[in-house]
């Protein structure tokens, strides 16, 4: 295995003297509970401490012999002063630290069994809101991310650092104004729910943004290989409940579809 609130207030003047100041307007909060592939392809478990962050995912993945799901694994999240220092799950371990501000610094995989990614590190670079804006890793490569004004990843841009070219390009759109799934994790900057090697191709920073993107089209060299339309449904408190995706292989080797259902717990 391996993420705009709008206030509107008013001030009632009754009198000259007198004023009533209305009832403040509460954000839903939840965490999430769960997440389940499509026809019980897997489920994760999410385990949270009693601050309310996730300590850990119980990973289960669908036994093709029974049809029923069996537990694989777990991962497990490590905090220090309230911030995501450490993952471990199976055979991978990965360390984060932050800079004097709070914001992301740097990622290193410090254990996986894939001997190219040993000690593997990426490097972030964030805006004075603590979103990430660029991501260099220890093998040359380059990503930028391009936001609009509510903090929604519009596009990245990943480079070979050493010939200056385009490896990689997704663009995002059509985002839907909801909450994401992501922010019903509390003390994540980012996802780590995603494979590392891929961070550098699509930093997973969907944090402190204005919605889910409906539609996602990767480039790779330059040319449109993937488009990707995503349709969601929502809880009562505003999370995603489902998520349905339909990818179009561009080169006309046909499409894909998917779906992943959510659930959420301690909504308040």
């Amino acid at each position: 295995m391996k993420k705009i609130i709008l206030f509107l207030s008013v001030l009632v003047f009754i009198s000259c003297d007198e004023k009533v100041t209305p009832t403040p307007v509460t954000t839903p909060t939840c965490n999430i509970s769960s997440e389940t592939g499509r026809d019980n392809a897997y489920r994760l478990d999410y385990v949270y401490a009693p601050n309310g962050v996730p300590e850990g995912v119980n990973i289960s993945v669908k036994d093709n012999a029974t049809g029923q799901l069996k537990a694989t694994g777990k991962a497990v999240y490590t905090y220090a002063d309230n911030r995501l220092v450490k993952v471990v799950d199976g055979d991978v371990e990965e360390t984060l630290e932050y800079n004097a501000n709070g914001s992301i610094a740097r990622l290193t995989v410090v254990k996986t069994p894939e001997a190219n990614y040993v000690n593997y590190v990426l490097n972030f670079t964030t805006d004075a809101n603590q979103r990430i804006t660029k991501v260099t890793d220890s093998k040359g490569m380059e990503a930028t991310i391009t936001r609009d004004a509510q903090g929604n990843i519009l596009e990245t841009i990943t480079k070979d650092t050493r010939t200056n070219q385009e490896v990689f390009r997704v663009v995002l759109t059509g985002y839907d104004s909801k909450k994401t799934m992501f922010d019903a994790f509390k003390g994540w900057q980012f996802s780590v729910l995603g494979y590392y090697a891929d961070y550098i191709k699509f930093p997973l920073f969907t944090t402190k943004a204005g919605g889910n993107a409906t539609k996602r089209t990767e480039y790779e060299s330059g040319k449109a290989v993937r488009e990707t339309t995503y349709t969601f449904t929502y809880t009562t408190d505003g999370f995603p409940l489902t998520e349905q995706t339909l990818t179009r292989f561009l080169d006309g080797s046909g499409i894909s579809t998917y779906s992943k259902t959510f659930t959420y717990t301690d909504c308040k």
